[in-house]
């Protein structure tokens, strides 16, 4: 008897000092994944920062590609109409990241309008099933769970090059980045444990184009068909939306679109169908694409390439679409916390010094992109400082 007893305490000890070498490489993998294996990007720091959002406290989401961050300031729209909002929004994402990127918010978030950039349905089928960037952007920070493995399988169905294991596991994807990525230890240390921040996911580019004139033919609601898994995907999203009992208003973005753009005017079209699906599932539409003179966008001011405002656009763009996320949609004045009002009311101080800041870099001819960051609020804070603003 005394020997089973003791073979039993062996066993326990052997069984809690596996427990714990398991637990201990599950949080290494976890240290080195986030931190030394996902690439560093604006990108990737507007979707940390989101949720490090007070929980609760974003009224409005707005789901896309850079034509939301580019056409957007939720600084601007909460100065002008009080709602809180944030751009859920990643460089050259398609309709493939809509409902991964709204699960992702409803960890933390509730908001009451989710407003989704249809042009990242309209793309080729090879593009729609190949370009994946965008949804490791999502799921590299989503927590592991059951919700989380079905995410994975059901991206995997709808785009090739991803695996359900990489998504769930970034170091499969990313073990390559350890390297360079610890030259780059600090930036990415401050990305992970900043924010809220001040600029609320802006990005832009310092520049102006002397674009053509926009083609009329462009103002045209008529539609071209989707691609299959496309439409497949939009069709999905909706769904989601109904079941969760979410508002969500379809939007067309303004660009400048001439004679010579055959393959962006087909997107153009394609884009049309989605707002028309939309309408049949009785969703709220708004194409601001013939709206573009009634905005008083100038196509030689207001662009910093065809497809995308600059700052000065961005401020027509953000006017009229808050004003009509307002008076149709009904979304009124935030009821925030009174530390979480000023935080608000101070990003409209920070919104006005970088809108201020890009302008003199566009006169200045620098010409570069520049997004939402540590080190861009440290710019702006340096430009507040220097300005006495």
């Amino acid at each position: 008897m005394p020997e089973k007893k003791e073979r039993k305490k062996e066993y326990k000890k052997r069984a809690v000092a596996v427990a714990a070498m398991l637990i201990c490489v599950f949080f290494s993998v976890q240290i080195l994944q986030y931190f030394f294996c996902i690439p560093n990007s604006v990108d990737e720091d507007r979707v940390m920062m989101l949720h490090k959002e007070p929980r609760n406290s974003i009224d409005v989401l707005l789901i896309g590609s850079s034509a939301t961050y580019s056409g957007f300031a939720s600084a601007y729209a909460y100065e002008k109409y009080g709602f809180t909002s944030y751009p859920y929004a990643i460089g050259g994402a398609t309709c493939t990241m809509w409902k991964p990127a709204l699960q992702d918010t409803l960890r933390t978030q509730k908001p009451k309008l989710v407003v989704v950039d249809v042009f990242g349905g309209g793309y080729e089928t090879e593009l729609i099933r190949t370009r994946c960037n965008q949804v490791y952007t999502i799921m590299t920070h989503y927590p592991l769970s059951a919700e989380k493995v079905s995410m994975a399988k059901e991206i995997v169905r709808n785009i090739d090059r991803t695996s359900v294991a990489s998504l769930l596991f970034p170091i499969l994807r990313y073990h390559t980045n350890i390297a360079p990525n610890i030259r780059k230890i600090k930036p990415r240390l401050r990305a992970e444990f900043y924010g809220p921040s001040p600029l609320k996911g802006i990005e832009t580019r310092a520049r102006d184009r002397k674009l053509a004139n926009v083609d009329p033919a462009s103002f045209t609601d008529e539609p071209a068909e989707l691609d299959s898994t496309a439409e497949r995907t939009i069709r999905e999203f909706i769904d989601y939306c109904r079941s969760k009992d979410i508002q969500v208003l379809f939007v067309k973005y303004p660009t400048v679109l001439t004679e010579n753009d055959a393959d962006e005017m087909l997107v153009n079209l394609r884009a049309n169908r989605i707002l028309d699906i939309a309408k049949e599932n009785g969703y709220p539409t708004l194409n601001m694409q013939p709206m573009f003179h009634e905005l008083g966008l100038k196509e030689k001011k207001d662009y910093y390439n065809h497809g995308h405002t600059n700052v000065r656009g961005q401020k027509k763009v953000t006017e009229f679409l808050g004003g009509y996320i307002q008076d149709e949609m009904g979304i009124g004045p935030s009821d925030l916390s009174k530390e979480n009002k000023a935080a608000w009311d101070e990003s409209v101080r920070y919104h006005h010094a970088f809108e201020d800041m890009i302008k003199e870099m566009i006169r200045n001819g620098e010409d570069i992109d520049i997004g939402d960051s540590p080190e861009t609020v440290d710019r702006v804070e340096k430009y507040m400082k220097d300005m006495n603003l």
